[in-house]
């Protein structure tokens, strides 16, 4: 079922946003300190590079596959950073140039294998994610190693409550916005997802759109890694592990069908702010790690039941 239309991704994303409207609103009567400028900063850098990978796991769900290599990209961009960014040989834009080159090369093989050799989308990209896992630890088997210094000078960089990182993720999420809902792409991605055999019956090339899809996804999953190498400032062989569930725990909350070709990026970018925030708040008020992993897999089992009913509820 084809969803792409502005008017339809904004009304399927108004409940996610009182969602987050009641989030921000309960958090910040819990702690004074949420509603600081200073938390709110911060709150923007860490959710940048969860709001980048998140943009790709979205093409990819509307496609009707998920990604779960987009976590060891992450972290095999930080290494290239770390190790290379700051040498003379490589340098900065090398070294942004072999990261995205990267992301993107994985993204196509994960395509050719779940298009071409028709394994499942969970088995391929779990099977990618394990072998670039397995290079980030070669490389830098412990975090390490020295990002340039201007790079993250520049990434980091705020004016007041605004920064490089907010920047980029409203020009990325405009960007992807506008390809989704006013393209040839954007309208074969959400039909390719919706119905397969339709969309082929249509004349769309659906392995073409497929490909590009994984490529994209991979492209920026290389670009959060680089925008988190900068906050971090260094190098993390399984720092970007987290990202593969928490980018789909996201993009589901967010409105995303697991079956694909319904869901809004603009419902996607609230999504990532509801899980980060409640990441935010269990940091601020202590609460253990594996308290917080109990947290966040109760919030996408309550997102899948309400996608369900609702599914129920039309049919």
């Amino acid at each position: 079922m084809l969803q792409g239309s502005t008017r339809r991704q904004i009304k399927l994303s108004i409940p996610v946003y009182l969602v987050l409207t009641l989030l921000l609103i309960v958090t910040s009567i819990l702690s004074p300190s949420f509603r600081t400028t200073g938390n709110f900063i911060n709150i923007v850098s860490q959710v940048a590079p969860l709001a980048i990978v998140a943009i790709g796991q979205t093409i990819i769900l509307l496609l009707g596959g998920i990604d779960l290599s987009v976590g060891s990209v992450i972290s095999l961009s930080t290494i290239i950073m770390a190790l290379y960014s700051d040498q003379g040989e490589f340098g900065l834009l090398g070294s942004l140039f072999f990261c995205v080159s990267i992301g993107a090369l994985i993204g196509i093989i994960n395509g050719v294998g779940i298009v071409k050799f028709k394994i499942p989308p969970l088995i391929m990209t779990l099977s990618t994610m394990t072998f670039v896992k397995g290079i980030s630890l070669y490389l830098l088997p412990s975090p390490g190693g020295r990002i340039n210094m201007a790079f993250m000078t520049f990434m980091t960089s705020e004016w007041g409550p605004v920064s490089i990182m907010g920047l980029l993720i409203l020009f990325l999420y405009v960007l992807f916005f506008f390809i989704l809902s006013s393209t040839k792409l954007g309208r074969y991605i959400y039909a390719s997802g919706g119905d397969e055999t339709h969309a082929k019956k249509s004349g769309i090339p659906f392995v073409k759109v497929q490909l590009t899809g994984y490529m994209l996804s991979g492209i920026l999953a290389a670009v959060a890694g680089i925008v988190l190498s900068a906050r971090i400032f260094s190098g993390d062989p399984i720092v970007g592990d987290a990202y593969s569930l928490d980018s789909v725990a996201a993009t589901v909350v967010g409105g995303i069908s697991l079956l694909g070709g319904i869901g809004s990026i603009v419902g996607t970018l609230a999504g990532v702010f509801i899980i980060s925030m409640t990441n935010n708040v269990l940091n601020m008020l202590n609460i253990f790690a594996y308290y917080q992993y109990i947290v966040k897999g109760l919030i996408l089992i309550m997102a899948l039941l309400l996608f369900q009913l609702k599914r129920r509820r039309k049919s």
